[in-house]
């Protein structure tokens, strides 16, 4: 890029953030509705590989596989190879991350944290009914386990390609 300095004045400086292609973008404003409909495509998933498993294989498999559906539920937003983002998070384009901003990839302690209050029966309604009651507050989309976990759920945007906005 060639620049001129004869008799130009100096424009002000510009601050540009550069990002790489994998980066993404979030909000902190997320709808209570998304995060509903990433729960129930999870619960979705499980059920499904639950009840195939329960048709597909023995009996004892068939229990293992009902744990194994256990675990995703609890670990889901950690899984590496989700890139940190269950199943249904990624459908609704939402991600777990830490307050300062860091995914849950690997993070299995967090992870553990906030979602073994989802496999207690009638706890995962109060968490419902915590969503619903926070929704017009300052700590709305927080459930107690995002509490507890001190996570939030945010928005990703992918990146924009330069050669888009040409």
């Amino acid at each position: 890029m060639a620049s001129s300095s004869a008799g130009t004045a100096a424009a002000p400086a510009v601050k540009v953030k550069i990002r790489d292609a994998d980066d993404a973008v979030s909000l902190t404003s997320v709808s209570i509705n998304s995060r509903i409909i990433a729960a129930f495509i999870d619960v979705l998933v499980v059920a499904g590989i639950m009840i195939l498993a329960a048709l597909i294989l023995p009996d004892i498999l068939s229990k293992i596989a009902w744990l194994a559906g256990l675990a995703y539920m609890i670990v889901r937003d950690s899984l590496p190879f989700l890139d940190g983002q269950s199943v249904g998070k990624k459908v609704m384009k939402l991600r777990v991350t830490t307050l300062d901003d860091q995914p849950l990839t690997k993070n299995w302690e967090k992870a553990l944290i906030r979602n073994v209050i989802l496999v207690i029966p009638l706890l995962n309604l109060v968490e419902l009914a915590v969503l619903l009651m926070r929704d017009g507050q300052a700590d709305r989309g927080r459930r107690l386990g995002d509490e507890w976990a001190k996570t939030k759920v945010v928005a990703v945007i992918p990146p924009t390609d330069p050669s888009d906005s040409v």
